[in-house]
């Protein structure tokens, strides 16, 4: 581009005229995110309903969920519009905003997801110790410990100079802002070293929760309890819940990595299996918690919960503040 036409943030404008592609790109990030956003507040409810949630478990995954739920609803008020009608004319202001919203809503849920996979892998390889390591107080601590580094992260993308990162409705995510014309390099060095970071972060939770599945067979195995056990049946739900990420993480993560947020026009398959991934992920993770726990299907699909549904759950909610 040339010195005197250059002009700072255009990456973060639409192509005035919007495309068939841009319109079902923009569509499907709507309908996504407006799921992801209502189940996720749903979970919320259920959280805050559900006496079985009122624990660590419960704790760490509305809390994630509530960072998932501000990222859905960024897309749904901006960046699925922008992207469906692909204006020329929006503040550079805004493209900055929805990247620092966007990435402190996924790095925050991305970290709290390691605390309920650290919280599930104690639960069967200490469970004498259980509750004294995610006590209330605890578990406050742990959370404010997934909070604090997400701000310090961000802050480097704009003091660092030319590492700024905006959503930019013709990539179809979020990518690279130039700070001068012709720059010799299109992605963010910080963005960079974030991506492959968090791809560790996941890879690092695959295992874990490996070793909570290998954990949860070696013991019923040895304890020889069989398929009847609803115990057994209860670890099996609990690992398929907090492990449904994982799979989905990694696989966005490899997607970002390679995509890198690089302004080009290469390589627009990763871009676009990576950032929509993300909100994939999302809508499944607020599905996950309805899917895998019947107590949950009971609140919303019956009509009327019995007296002894509901001595039931709540003696459930008892004997999972040990697992």
């Amino acid at each position: 581009m040339n010195a005197s036409a250059f002009v700072f943030g255009f990456e973060m404008q639409g192509r005035g005229e919007p495309t068939a592609k841009d319109i079902v790109l923009g569509v499907l990030m709507f309908a996504i995110s407006f799921c992801g956003a209502l189940f996720g507040l749903l979970n919320i409810y259920i959280i805050y309903k559900l006496e079985v949630f009122h624990n660590a478990f419960g704790w760490f995954w509305a809390t994630r969920t509530s960072a998932e739920v501000m990222t859905n609803v960024l897309h749904v008020v901006f960046t699925a519009p922008v992207t469906t009608f692909q204006p020329k004319n929006i503040p550079i202001e805004l493209g900055f905003i929805a990247y620092i919203i966007g990435y402190v809503g996924a790095l925050t849920a991305c970290l709290l997801h390691q605390a309920v996979s650290a919280n599930r892998l104690i639960a069967v390889f200490k469970p004498l110790q259980y509750k004294y390591i995610f006590s209330k107080a605890n578990c406050i601590k742990m959370i404010i410990a997934c909070l604090l580094p997400v701000p310090f992260i961000l802050t480097l993308y704009f003091v660092i100079p030319c590492n700024m990162i905006g959503y930019s409705p013709t990539m179809y995510e979020f990518a690279f802002v130039s700070c001068e014309a012709n720059f010799y390099r299109n992605y963010s060095i910080v963005g960079t070293v974030t991506n492959r970071f968090c791809l560790v972060i996941c890879v690092f939770t695959i295992i874990v929760d490996s070793a909570t599945a290998f954990k949860i067979i070696h013991i019923r195995k040895i304890q020889k309890i069989g398929k009847d056990d609803q115990q057994l049946r209860r670890d099996i739900r609990f690992f398929m819940q907090t492990s449904m990420q994982n799979v989905t993480m990694v696989i966005t993560s490899i997607c970002i990595t390679v995509a890198n947020n690089m302004y080009t026009m290469d390589l627009e398959v990763w871009r676009i299996l990576g950032f929509y991934s993300i909100i994939v992920t999302h809508l499944t993770n607020a599905l996950s918690l309805i899917i895998f726990n019947p107590e949950v299907r009971r609140r919303l699909f019956s009509s009327k919960v019995s007296f002894s549904e509901t001595s039931q759950i709540q003696s459930t909610s008892h004997a999972r503040q040990s697992i």
